[in-house]
C-alpha cells in the first residue's frame, strides 16, 4: 500500500509526511522529492502553508537536516485547511530548500490555488485528536515473521 492510499485509509484528515525515510543512525531525509524551482509558485505554496489554521502549537524547534549550524531552527507546529495536517517542518524545507511538500499534498495546493479556507472550531477540535490520537490503518505496515 503507498502512502497516500494509506492516508486516504486512516480517518476524516491526511497528515503529510515531511521526510521520506528515517535511519536509525543518520537521522530523517528525503529521497527523490521533487523541488519546486519557480521562485512564484514556490511563494504562493508557502503562504498557502503558512496561512494553515493553528492545530498545536509549539516551542519546540528541532534541527536542520542540512545544516548542522541550524541548530533548533525548524518550526514542528501543526497547522490545516480542514484536509490536510501539515508541520512548519514542511514550509520550512519548501521555503530554505525549496523542497517540494508529499505530492499528495502538493497536488492539493495546487488545486486549491489562491482559496484558504478557515477551518472552524469543531474541525479544529477533531485535527488536535487526529495529531494527538492518530487512527490506526486497518492493516499494519509492517508485520513480524513468526513462523
Amino acid at each position: 500500500m503507498d502512502q497516500q492510499q494509506e492516508h486516504e485509509d486512516v480517518g476524516e484528515f491526511r497528515l503529510a509526511a515531511v521526510f521520506d525515510m528515517v535511519d536509525p543512525v543518520t537521522g530523517p531525509g528525503f529521497s527523490d522529492r521533487a523541488v519546486v524551482e519557480d521562485a512564484t509558485e514556490r511563494a504562493a505554496l508557502a503562504g498557502y502553508l503558512r496561512a494553515g489554521a493553528e492545530v498545536l502549537m509549539t516551542p519546540m524547534l528541532m534541527d536542520d537536516i542540512f545544516d548542522t549550524s541550524r541548530q533548533g531552527a525548524v518550526p514542528l507546529n501543526y497547522r490545516t485547511d480542514g484536509e490536510w495536517i501539515w508541520t512548519d517542518t514542511v514550509t520550512y524545507y519548501l521555503e530554505e530548500y525549496d523542497i517540494a511538500p508529499e505530492p499528495g499534498l502538493l497536488a492539493h495546493l495546487r488545486e486549491r490555488g489562491d482559496a484558504r479556507p478557515q477551518p472552524d472550531a469543531a474541525t479544529l477540535e477533531r485535527a488536535a485528536d487526529f495529531v494527538l490520537h492518530p487512527p490506526q490503518p486497518a492493516e499494519p505496515a509492517w508485520r513480524p515473521d513468526t513462523d
